[in-house]
């Protein structure tokens, strides 16, 4: 009985979040989601470095399947709801707690919106899921750097604002190298910031040979 509550709000925030945006005049699309769209439209073609690729790639394997890039942000924004409930519950990773979030106001408008906030805390959550499981040494060293790096390097293609996600391990892994070198994870850490740090780069490198800016500075105004 006690569990039940949380199965029926989990149900009930789907409904609530998947229909929330019809009652709004946008539609949950704002002027960035029309630049996402824009850049999504392009692809294959590489026009602007505005936002970074992430987003816009996945609004367009969606608008594969739907034709139309509303439809194809609304179940992306569903698909990546049930993808983190579904999944809380058969890994028994903080489901009641994940529930919670949901009800809140952070995700509410982070996964009714068209925008890259959604996306963003999805693939975070993950990144805890994988950082959660090593320190309680159910994930090896190889598995956790690997998908770790992968999922920081995700994070940055999703939103350059990454960068300060992975600034922060790495301040964290300073932090534990003074103040309690014997952590079993030191090590992890330290490789996954050379990996995914070197993925960034050449991220940023990419960007700077393809459009002539790293982050698409050039395209945000005046210098």
């Amino acid at each position: 009985l006690f569990m039940k509550k949380y199965y029926f709000l989990a149900a009930l925030i789907v409904l609530i979040y998947f229909s929330f945006s019809f009652f709004m005049a946008s539609g949950g699309v704002g002027a960035d989601s029309l630049s996402y769209f824009g850049i999504a439209s392009d692809l294959p073609q590489l026009k602007s470095n505005l936002f970074p690729l992430g987003f816009p790639v996945l609004l367009q394997f969606f608008h594969f399947i739907f034709q139309d890039y509303f439809w194809a942000g609304k179940f992306l924004n569903l698909a990546m709801i049930l993808i983190i409930l579904i999944f809380s519950y058969y890994k028994k990773f903080y489901f009641k707690e994940t529930v919670l979030l949901f009800a809140g106001k952070t995700l509410f408008f982070s996964m009714i919106y068209v925008m890259s906030e959604g996306p963003f805390i999805f693939f975070m959550y993950f990144l805890i899921y994988v950082f959660h499981e090593r320190f309680q040494n159910r994930l090896s060293s190889r598995k956790f750097v690997l998908l770790a790096s992968l999922l920081i390097f995700i994070l940055f293609t999703v939103r350059y604002s990454g960068i300060y996600i992975y600034l922060g391990i790495g301040v964290f892994w300073l932090m534990m190298m003074l103040k309690n070198k014997s952590f079993v994870a030191n090590k992890d850490i330290f490789l996954l910031l050379v990996v995914s740090g070197f993925a960034i780069v050449s991220y940023l490198a990419f960007n700077h040979f393809v459009y002539g800016s790293f982050t698409g500075e050039n395209a945000r105004g005046m210098p």
